[in-house]
């Protein structure tokens, strides 16, 4: 820091007298530069660094000069020394190098327990903590993954701001579980073409395994045990999942008005008044304090428009499609992967077409006849 600042550069003015050459020639053969020597009728002038000062002033003493120093580095902004250098390089160095991190990872508009299962996946996936961006794999790996471990969401946005991303899951459609009594015996075929990817048997013998393309109508599993040349018959239970391609078209306006929930407010009604048409919901309270009154929600609706451009087709249109077909497929499908192939946008319609990649329990069950 010291000598750093010995090679400031200064600018000497001296009043010029008879005496001001000699002094100016001592200098010199003091081996001191004298850069930007200018000599007017009054004074003289030259550029040194600080280092030089020690024997400038020691020369004044012996040859009676008097002179005042101006310091030039005030007139700089930025001074060419190595700690400034320095500290411009940590200056752009630090914000460079945290913002190739992720430093944020949060879950949104999901109950406590969908964010802790979340949550445990993307630990799983090493993208619940701080990592660097170029670590991150493509939004679609990431959505896959997390739709094949957790079947009961049909979707999840996946946004990121600046060092952070937000996962906000879309729940799937509520669907009663079957009530399945099925005292039949029989083998499962495939109820349509596919790759299988896993199983999930209670009963039975694979014929296929995973990752073998199946047509529909092929044995996957069989409920024929042999044992010698004698067959026991004893039935296939379980599901088989396979992945398999949907074809997609749609054709919407190019502007969009829907409606999204806002603001919740909570009002007091005394138990004697009128409900109104715009209560939403009643608060759960003691029943001691229905004999008084009742505290209700009102949902604000906001009006919204959108128009349809190819980003929103991948932001509004892909997940409502999905919705859709989750809500005509079996439970416990998942739509794992999305390929838009094209998007047609003209005055007032949006035309496309989007592939679907769909993992589905394609096992049905054939029963097993006695001759077979």
């Amino acid at each position: 820091m010291k000598k750093s600042r010995e090679y400031r550069i200064v600018r000497i003015r001296i009043k010029r007298t008879k005496r001001v050459p000699a002094f100016l020639t001592a200098l010199t053969k003091n081996n001191i530069v004298l850069r930007h020597l200018i000599t007017t009728e009054n004074e003289v002038s030259f550029h040194t660094t600080r280092k030089n000062l020690r024997i400038i002033r020691k020369l004044r003493y012996q040859y009676g000069i008097t002179f005042r120093i101006e310091s030039l580095d005030d007139d700089h902004v930025l001074r060419k020394e190595w700690i400034v250098y320095a500290g411009l390089l940590i200056l752009f160095a630090i914000p460079f190098f945290f913002s190739q991190w992720i430093w944020q990872v949060s879950v949104e508009n999901a109950t406590p327990e969908q964010t802790d299962e979340l949550f445990e996946t993307l630990h799983e996936m090493h993208l619940a903590g701080p990592f660097l961006k170029r670590d991150k794999p493509d939004d679609t790996i990431i959505r896959q993954n997390i739709l094949t471990k957790h079947r009961d969401l049909s979707w999840v946005h996946i946004h990121r701001r600046g060092s952070r991303i937000i996962f906000e899951p879309l729940a799937a459609p509520i669907i009663e579980n079957e009530v399945i009594n099925d005292p039949i015996k029989g083998n499962l075929i495939a109820k349509k073409n596919g790759v299988v990817t896993h199983f999930n048997l209670s009963k039975g013998e694979r014929v296929v395994e995973e990752n073998d393309a199946v047509k529909n109508g092929q044995l996957l599993v069989t409920g024929i045990l042999k044992r010698g040349e004698k067959d026991i018959i004893y039935g296939a239970e379980g599901e088989v999942y396979a992945d398999y391609w949907i074809e997609s078209e749609f054709s919407l306006p190019k502007e969009i008005t829907y409606q999204t929930m806002g603001e919740k407010t909570y009002h007091f009604r005394w138990a004697n008044e009128k409900k109104t048409e715009k209560e939403w919901k009643v608060a759960n309270l003691p029943k001691w304090f229905s004999m008084i009154g009742e505290v209700y929600i009102q949902q604000e609706l906001i009006k919204k428009k959108v128009t349809i451009d190819e980003k929103s087709v991948e932001d509004f249109v892909i997940p409502l499609l999905h919705q859709k077909y989750l809500e005509k497929l079996p439970r416990k499908t998942v739509v794992k992967q999305e390929k838009l192939l094209n998007v047609t946008i003209d005055n007032d319609t949006v035309k496309g077409k989007v592939l679907f990649l769909v993992n589905e329990n394609i096992a049905i069950k054939q029963a097993i006849n006695q001759g077979d």
